[in-house]
């Protein structure tokens, strides 16, 4: 891999398809069409073809476990949506339990859930340019040559060190504000 290639990875991570708020119909959605909205607006978010990013098994799953506030009938709001999407960003970093009290303030207060979603969306595309820009000039200060397989092999290991670390951070920001209910 040579540093051009690797610099076009990192700029089309930082651009990955997001679904904005008001691209999420008013009226409510049968499971499937919610699937089919997540398919055709987050495609780039897999890293197989066949990923699938939402299944009708998570969605029951989340209900079950209390991250979606109750449905009414088999339809789904847009804040059902919304909750989704914020579970869909959570779910590879930290624990369902811990999503779901994250979440469960937004059950009653709906009406905070899609400012906060937009919120996030807007910085998150801010921190996803520094990341970018932070990484580019790592490697230009440190002269790194992605041909080299030791070179290639210590970014590796550098993206998953970072990786960890943000990690890390969520977690004890989730023990720290959530010290008082394992007491």
């Amino acid at each position: 891999m040579n540093n051009k290639a690797f610099d076009d990875i990192l700029i089309q991570v930082e651009n990955i398809s997001d679904l904005k708020s008001q691209d999420i119909p008013s009226l409510d959605l049968y499971m499937d069409q919610i699937m089919t909205l997540f398919d055709i607006n987050l495609a780039d978010n897999k890293r197989y073809k066949d990923d699938k990013l939402l299944t009708k098994t998570m969605i029951n799953n989340y209900s079950k476990e209390g991250l979606l506030k109750p449905i009414k009938g088999k339809k789904y709001s847009k804040d059902h949506i919304l909750q989704m999407l914020l579970i869909y960003s959570l779910k590879n970093t930290i624990s369902i339990q811990e999503i779901k009290k994250v979440l469960q303030p937004y059950h009653e207060s709906t009406e905070k859930i899609e400012p906060i979603y937009n919120q996030f969306l807007n910085q998150k595309k801010e921190v996803s340019h520094s990341v970018t820009a932070s990484l580019q000039s790592f490697i230009n200060h440190n002269q790194m040559n992605l041909n080299d397989p030791d070179q290639f092999t210590t970014m590796l290991l550098l993206l998953c060190a970072l990786s960890n670390q943000y990690k890390t951070i969520a977690e004890r920001l989730l023990d720290t504000y959530y010290q008082n209910e394992k007491e």
